[in-house]
């Protein structure tokens, strides 16, 4: 099986809200497209402390997509499974 090459990388930023507490969440993230592959698109996420109040995160998630639409889509729904508030 051949390795993928990558077309284009990436560092994003991803801001969120958490309206019950006003808090912030951020994350430091890397978005890769590759050549190939039935999931060309994927997205490391780190999170950038300190933690909210009402709200434990994840340290790391990994996104992969067929898109970059996807990957948006799917990084909006991780977030609001935590009560958080996609910004940007």
């Amino acid at each position: 099986m051949s390795k993928y090459n990558v077309l284009f990388e990436s560092e994003e930023t991803i801001f969120g809200k958490v309206p019950r507490s006003y808090d912030w969440v951020e994350y430091s993230c890397l978005l890769k497209i590759y050549d190939g592959g039935k999931l060309p698109v994927s997205f490391e996420m780190t999170f950038i402390p300190p933690h909210p109040y009402m709200v434990n995160m994840p340290l790391t998630h990994s996104i992969k997509a067929e898109s970059i639409s996807g990957v948006y889509y799917k990084v909006v729904k991780f977030l609001n499974s935590y009560g958080v508030q996609f910004c940007q």
